[in-house]
């Protein structure tokens, strides 16, 4: 129930008090100098501790004061989510308002962040992404002036960073992605797709596909696929190896380098006209058509 306006202010000071702490006490919040990394759990009590922390430390009305002035409203967002006859959830979603404020960003353009991530072969690929690719957009020394490199070194250091991970974890899992970056000032939006999951832009009834999914039945992926000494056979439906059915990934490590997480980046100007952005994984799509996904939104806008 916290406001959406000092949720982004808020989780910048758990960041930094957290760093603090780290720096100051490493062992206390999990280091372990033997494996020269922190121990997860312990890590993250460490987290919530001092969320609860600084959530009651701004109880006392006094300290609001110190907090930033609200500043303009944020989109409306609704979210769902299912897992359908799967055992456990392996899909991830993200919406992030203010990214420079959490990341105490002052020279860019306001910007926001949303994405999903439909992980398969278990939940690790999807949970690591959601947790990370932010945080590496945020941190590229790209992100201020050239938004596209920005998203293109996210995505692969996600991956390369989650595939070391397998290595010592014996990870198997891998996500697909896509990502929307809104500059709202400059009234761009940038769309970073691996996979097939895909993002429906619709201005004014006008339903705009942003992504053009990375499947092995694409000529392009297939030959790519197989001038670095993969296949792509039908089994079912067309796949890498014979198994994948996405062609680019972020993890599937057995898959590498077959399968990659080079992301398509498109750019779209936008001219005030656009009604709602559809950020969906292939649940929705195979399933709903492009223009039915569009007026179910619209119907249930005019009934709220």
């Amino acid at each position: 129930k916290c406001p959406q306006s000092l949720i982004a202010p808020l989780i910048q000071i758990v960041i930094d008090e957290t760093r603090k702490s780290c720096k100051k006490q490493p062992i206390a919040c999990g280091f372990n100098p033997s494996d020269n990394a922190y121990e997860p759990l312990k890590l993250m009590q460490t987290v919530m501790a001092k969320t609860n922390e600084i959530c009651l430390r701004y109880l006392d009305n006094s300290m609001l004061c110190s907090l930033p002035s609200p500043g303009l409203p944020h989109n409306v967002v609704s979210m769902y989510a299912a897992k359908n006859k799967r055992r456990r959830m392996e899909d991830r979603h993200v919406v992030i308002h203010d990214l420079n404020t959490m990341f105490n960003i002052q020279e860019a353009s306001p910007s926001s962040y949303y994405a999903i991530f439909d992980g398969h072969a278990g939940h690790d690929a999807a949970a690591y992404s959601s947790a990370h690719l932010h945080q590496f957009l945020a941190e590229s020394k790209h992100f201020v002036a050239n938004p596209e490199q920005a998203l293109r070194d996210a995505f692969c250091k996600t991956d390369a960073l989650f595939i070391d991970k397998c290595n010592v974890e014996r990870f198997t899992s891998g996500t697909t992605a896509v990502c929307a970056l809104l500059r709202s000032k400059e009234k761009t939006l940038y769309i970073a797709w691996v996979g097939d999951s895909q993002a429906l832009l619709v201005n004014q009834g006008r339903v705009l596909q942003c992504v053009n999914p990375h499947k092995p039945c694409r000529g392009d992926e297939r030959e790519r696929i197989e001038k670095q000494g993969g296949y792509v056979c039908y089994w079912g439906t067309w796949r890498v190896n014979g198994q994948l059915a996405v062609s680019r990934a972020i993890g599937d490590a057995e898959y590498k380098p077959y399968v990659i997480a080079v992301p398509d980046i498109r750019e779209i100007p936008l001219d005030g006209g656009e009604d709602f952005l559809i950020l969906a994984c292939d649940g929705l799509w195979d399933f709903l058509s492009e223009d039915d996904a569009a007026k179910a939104v619209y119907n249930m806008v005019c009934q709220y």
